[in-house]
């Protein structure tokens, strides 16, 4: 079967997206891939043994078209001929429509060319929607009707043929609004334990903190991941834990202002931002850090999320302290991998935190049920089967 991805981004780099292809390849499926590139990357290209096809797309455009698809025409035009012409020239026999944007362009040409279309929800993105800056500005509470996303997401995702969510979470909050016909798929963003470790490589950023008690944090920086509350919670601490390090590694808009937090609070000799690390590097600042960190601010979006930095957490045997988001909550309590607190509490953060620091061998212990649950239950290889199946029996 020749399956037919479309992802409004530029390829690489995605790891879910990437995970889910090379998957199907090596279950004996033709995959190509449809998205962005802006103009550093070739229109054609074997990558890993994905057919990538490329069209050009302006940098400063790409991130705020898909929030304005439903009311520019000339965007939704664009993509049609696109996967037109992807459709014909490859002879695909299925749809794979990453994210919720594009699925009404890709449900017209469903029907044209009679094949089954697979939507792949990584986000709620209705939600997503409301929560992004742009959509909060003037301009953007304007031109992005919040209620049409949602009535979209329910006439849509009831034409499709299958639903690929990331959540238990995610499927029971869309099988109360969709029609009760809709068939979904589990599939987390649950690590590739063998590849991951094999890329790793020691980092030559990783100063030596042996003496340090170090908090951890990966991943965007931006208003939804409760970094603000992580650093009060550092100021309530740097007297009760002389040697604390938090340790946050990412990028995003956030950064300046979380950074002028921490000189407000007197706290820079405690929290320190490493930006942007190449996945290589993961191991050189998980492994030394006593516990890590998912600080998120609870919604309906990350109720119903699977952050990955939950699992290479797991995966790299750490206690886990996560705030009350439903689906992480649920993992981390039914395993006894960490502790929880309430979202924007940093009272609470800084209890928990407090509470490990006292207790290595409860650490230990919480970072040994971690790491054996991410590879009896989460590792990739075993996620991944029911996307495989799900495929396989569209094939018959």
């Amino acid at each position: 079967m020749k399956i037919g991805m479309i992802l409004d981004k530029p390829f690489p780099v995605d790891d879910r997206v990437e995970k889910e292809a090379l998957s199907l390849i090596e279950a004996g499926f033709e995959v190509h891939l449809l998205c962005f590139t802006f103009g550093d990357l070739p229109k054609r290209e074997n990558y890993k043994g994905i057919q990538v096809h490329r069209v050009f797309m302006p940098q400063a455009l790409y991130k705020k078209l898909s929030a304005l698809i439903l009311v520019l025409p000339f965007y939704k035009q664009f993509w049609k001929k696109h996967i037109r012409r992807f459709i014909e020239k490859n002879n695909l026999e299925v749809l794979h429509v990453h994210d919720l944007p594009l699925c009404g362009v890709a449900l017209d040409l469903k029907e044209k060319y009679k094949i089954p279309l697979v939507a792949d929800m990584h986000e709620n993105y209705p939600i997503l929607i409301e929560e992004a800056a742009y959509a909060n500005t003037f301009l953007g509470r304007l031109l992005i009707s919040r209620a049409q996303w949602r009535q979209n997401e329910i006439k849509w995702l009831n034409r499709v043929d299958r639903i690929i969510v990331v959540a238990e979470g995610m499927k029971e909050r869309l099988q109360k609004i969709l029609a009760p016909n809709r068939f979904f798929t589990l599939t987390p963003n649950s690590p590739h334990i063998a590849n991951l470790l094999k890329e790793q490589e020691p980092s030559p950023r990783v100063e030596n903190s042996n003496n340090r008690f170090i908090v951890f944090y990966f991943g965007g920086i931006d208003s939804i991941r409760g970094l603000e509350t992580l650093i009060d919670a550092a100021a309530m601490l740097k007297d009760r834990i002389p040697e604390l390090l938090v340790r946050i590694v990412g990028a995003g808009s956030l950064l300046e202002k979380l950074q002028q937090q921490t000189v407000i609070s007197g706290v820079q000799q405690q929290v320190v931002f490493e930006g942007w690390q190449p996945v290589k590097y993961l191991a050189s600042f998980i492994q030394p850090a006593d516990v890590c960190v998912i600080p998120h601010i609870k919604s309906p979006q990350t109720d119903n999320s699977s952050p990955n930095k939950l699992f290479i957490y797991m995966m790299f045997q750490k206690a886990v302290i996560s705030t009350n988001c439903h689906s992480i909550q649920q993992i981390i309590e039914e395993n006894d991998c960490g502790l929880i607190y309430p979202s924007g509490n940093a009272p609470a953060l800084a209890e928990a935190i407090l509470q490990l620091y006292g207790d290595k061998n409860r650490r230990k212990e919480m970072g040994i049920n971690a790491a054996k649950v991410v590879r009896q239950k989460y590792d990739w290889n075993t996620t991944v089967q029911p996307l495989i199946q799900m495929y396989r029996n569209l094939e018959t």
